[in-house]
């Protein structure tokens, strides 16, 4: 099954050599990595054309100003020429089994898949959440169980009209909703094999608690025709917890359901630290 990449990168020339590196580095073989420069002002664009002489099957595209990552996931979507597609972020990086751990659990049944994830704080690596196996719109619905990353096929990616651009954060799990509510259940393999590194000092969108609010409130919006009331109580949970909110056990059993049970621990677990 061939398969292209896409990842944007903006003024992270160092550590996206490392990405780009995991990628070929792969026990399967990758196509194509489309890597799409958005706007750097660094030596980005240099070090990429000095890449391509070493890397033959990577393909760089530049955009003459920065237009915001999911931008530039969306112009290598639309060149992708591979039939599956999947993503990295320039500052992350791939096991060497990655690819072939998301091929060994695709079906045909299924809209995209995903590997567990290992988060790098610059001293450990540890695994990040413990979610696995078949992932319905009805779960996810209660909070990204996925990750930042799928595997799926190229056509959907496209049929979706890939990432929105107009959100300012959540543009993955709105990305994902939209990828299972027209084409199925996802599944998310047990075994973390996309590492994500959060040691380094540059802004990652992720950590921008008051975008992230703005986007929460624009992507349960957008959804509301799938938002049951338990779904959203799940997102007036998530909104809370990104205001460092500490909650009652009587506000924490309001909240809780069985869809979101493991944020609600994850929630008791932050107030316990908080106490201590």
């Amino acid at each position: 099954m061939s398969l292209s990449v896409y990842m944007p990168t903006h003024n992270r020339s160092a550590m996206m050599q490392r990405a780009i590196e995991s990628v070929f580095t792969q026990t399967y073989p990758v196509d194509e990595l489309i890597v799409v420069d958005d706007g750097s002002t660094d030596d980005t664009w240099l070090k990429l054309q000095q890449l391509t002489a070493v890397y033959p099957n990577l393909v760089i595209v530049k955009h003459d100003r920065a237009r915001g990552a999911c931008a530039a996931r969306n112009t290598a979507i639309n060149r992708a020429k591979c039939d599956f597609i999947t993503g990295i972020d320039d500052d992350d990086e791939w096991l060497p089994n990655h690819i072939d751990n998301l091929f060994n659990i695709w079906d045909g049944c299924y809209s995209c898949v995903a590997a567990s994830l290992l988060n790098d704080n610059g001293k450990t690596r540890k695994r990040q959440g413990k979610e696995s196996g078949q992932i319905t719109l009805d779960a996810i619905l209660h909070y990204n169980r996925l990750g930042n990353q799928v595997l799926t096929k190229t056509a959907r990616m496209r049929e979706i009209n890939g990432f929105d651009e107009s959100l300012p954060a959540f543009q993955d799990y709105d990305c994902w909703v939209r990828l299972i509510d027209k084409f199925g259940p996802a599944k998310k393999s047990n075994l973390a094999t996309y590492v994500l590194h959060t040691a380094h000092e540059l802004e990652r969108i992720s950590s921008n608690p008051e975008r992230k609010i703005k986007a929460l409130k624009l992507f349960v919006e957008k959804h509301k025709s799938l938002f049951t009331e338990k779904h959203l109580r799940s997102a007036e949970l998530t909104e809370k917890r990104l205001l460092n909110h500490r909650f009652t056990l009587s506000q924490l059993f309001h909240y809780c359901c069985f869809g979101n049970y493991r944020a609600i621990l994850s929630a008791l677990r932050t107030n316990l630290k908080a106490k201590t």
